[in-house]
């Protein structure tokens, strides 16, 4: 057991807050290799999984508490059970490490939509081998992971030296093409009162941050200004100070602003990214499809508050339907709110029908822990998987401008009231992945 805990803590330390990403090329190659030398797979590769998983996600208990951020590392783990399974059947580990490619795809899906954050790839936005996902999506970067974790179970000179040419050929890989032409952005993070759970108490305040810090923009400068998710959680329809407030600034400012909206809508609240032109007047709403489970929308409601009491102030949000993009500039821009970025096809159905991206996000709720750095790592790779520039722009951090390459070319800190200002390529580039699923 003490193998397994040591490759769970290499593993975890791929990703974010600490990030180096070779790590979980050591963590999963000694996963692997304790498959081979152990009586119990299954049991170990349960316990891999949970530890992984609960290291990874701990900031999802730090409002809610011990109990729901164990619960679903416990679920978390239950998708390496067959990878245990497996081995003991076959005493291969190419086919569990099949298996475990598998049941991470399956996860990524399955319950409630899925949940994939901690998925392999993830883990590998500083890796050379970082374009094969422009290639092979999100699967084969993790894939391409896992390969190498393979030859390195065996300590011999050609697997060596077969990891050295394999990332050799990954270092010949071509980085995406610029697109042309410009949106130039500024994003505004406009911070909130609080942090936590309770930050939507003060959702006039929230806007009136926003309001504010977008006051000091310099008319005309920029084709659109974007604002966070939640940056409005009053619906401007109901409320005729908000809509006022908006159409004072958009006309003093000759400038739209794409706002993160709540709005009501006869069934419920609704989660949208809302373009106001520079009169103030809605131009085109998106509706969030991918809602958060637990977090917009409570499945298995009694048993859920039985884990956490707290499930009993959820109002089930009402998910969209229909994919709306943002025209700034003449070009199209595709809105994606938050926990949508790990959803695989609304994020390549958003980025094949527009030509550059934007995040409007909300990490009040996790604000003080790695949630955000997380993000915005998966956030980088959905850059290079479509060859598409982003603007993520978060309430209180961390807001960044990625190119279509996965580079972070600017970034705010956290916790802070800011902008930033930059600019977008407009890309219709489809890279080899989108051009196979599309």
């Amino acid at each position: 057991m003490v193998r397994i805990v040591l490759a769970a803590l290499l593993a975890s330390a791929a990703f974010e807050p600490i990030g180096i990403w070779y790590l979980a090329i050591l963590g999963f190659a000694i996963f692997l290799r304790t498959l081979r030398v152990n009586t119990r797979p299954i049991l170990h590769s349960v316990a891999f999984g949970f530890i992984l998983n609960s290291i990874v996600l701990y900031w999802s208990g730090k409002y809610v508490g011990a109990l729901p951020w164990l619960a679903l590392s416990a679920l978390q783990s239950l998708f390496y059970l067959p990878v245990g399974w497996i081995f003991r059947r076959t005493h291969s580990l190419i086919w569990s490490a099949f298996m475990l490619l598998l049941m991470e795809e399956f996860r990524a899906r399955f319950p409630f939509g899925g949940f994939g954050w901690t998925r392999i790839a993830f883990s590998q936005v500083e890796s050379p081998a970082l374009p094969i996902v422009a290639i092979g999506g999100v699967l084969a970067l993790s894939a391409f992971t896992l390969l190498i974790s393979l030859l390195l179970t065996r300590i011999r000179i050609r697997n060596f030296a077969a990891v050295l040419a394999l990332f050799i050929l990954a270092l010949l890989l071509p980085m995406n093409p610029k697109g042309s032409g410009e949106i130039k952005l500024i994003g505004i993070q406009g911070n909130t009162p609080q942090v936590g759970l309770e930050f939507n108490s003060r959702a006039k305040a929230v806007f009136e941050l926003h309001r504010d810090a977008t006051k000091n923009v310099t008319p005309s400068t920029y084709d659109a200004i974007v604002w966070p998710e939640n940056a409005i959680d009053i619906d401007p329809r109901l409320h005729a100070d908000v809509r006022t407030d908006i159409s004072n600034l958009t006309n003093s400012l000759q400038t739209p602003i794409v706002a993160g909206v709540v709005q009501q809508d006869t069934k419920g609240p609704q989660n949208a990214s809302i373009m106001y032109s520079g009169e103030g007047a809605p131009e085109s709403t998106y509706i969030k499809r991918g809602l958060t489970p637990f977090g917009e929308y409570i499945p298995l409601r009694e048993i859920s508050q039985q884990l956490s009491p707290l499930a009993k102030s959820v109002n089930d949000f009402i998910a969209g339907d229909k994919r709306v993009t943002h025209s700034i500039a003449g070009f199209s821009v595709g809105p994606i709110i938050c926990y949508e970025i790990i959803l695989d096809d609304l994020v390549r159905d958003m980025a094949t029908n527009s030509q550059a991206l934007i995040i409007q996000t909300n990490s009040a709720t996790f604000a003080g822990t790695p949630e955000s750095a997380q993000q915005l790592a998966i956030t980088r790779i959905r850059a290079m998987e479509h060859s598409r520039y982003i603007l993520s722009v978060s309430t209180v951090g961390i807001s960044a401008f990625i190119d279509n390459n996965g580079r972070v070319l600017s970034r705010t800190g956290e916790n802070t009231q800011e902008s930033i200002s930059g600019v977008l390529v407009p890309n219709k580039y489809q890279t080899y992945i989108n051009r196979l699923l599309s």
